[in-house]
């Protein structure tokens, strides 16, 4: 029986990597059923429900993904947001666009929690050598240096313990 034959909730994830596959597992002893949309093969999710195969802005492969769903979600924050969007149009999507949006540039998350009044460290962005510099300056060490955007699990990151490790820093 695939997901489009079942007959309770279905629960559409963007992505088939192993936090899809952990929320299966979790959640198909609760009566729901999965259905992921992930291009690659083979993915951890194949064991544990439907999975289509397309890249995430086909937009016909996202209309066959969100056919009889009762609700999508994602399993990472760098699904691209036009791709929730369409989905909103047809079907219930939690966390939305906005929320998706804010998680994928961290100056964006920074920025809305602190307009939400959840406590952050300080932080400075910085675009160039001489404001990493400054803000280093400024905040003292040690120090985390991050991108704003598609870093995740350590990547994208790098620590400054001392003034020897802002070239590399800088760099990476």
């Amino acid at each position: 029986m695939t997901t489009w034959d079942w007959p309770g909730p279905v629960v559409g994830v963007l992505g088939g990597g192993q936090l899809g596959r952990m929320m299966a597992l979790a959640g198909i002893p609760l009566g729901l059923r999965f259905r992921f949309l992930e291009s690659k093969r083979p993915c951890p999710a194949d064991a544990v429900g439907t999975v289509v195969r397309s890249a995430y802005d086909d937009e016909g492969a996202l209309q066959t993904f969100a056919e009889g769903l009762t609700l999508v979600t994602y399993e990472f924050e760098n699904v691209p947001v036009a791709a929730v969007e369409t989905l909103a149009g047809s079907v219930i999507v939690r966390p939305g666009s906005e929320a998706l949006e804010m998680a994928q540039d961290r100056m964006k998350e920074k920025e809305g929690f602190e307009r939400l009044g959840i406590p952050v460290d300080e932080w400075r962005a910085v675009e160039t050598r001489e404001e990493l510099e400054a803000a280093l300056e400024e905040l003292g060490l040690p120090a985390v240096v991050k991108t704003r955007r598609l870093g995740y699990d350590g990547k994208g990151q790098a620590v400054i313990r001392s003034t020897d490790d802002v070239d590399e820093a800088w760099e990476a």
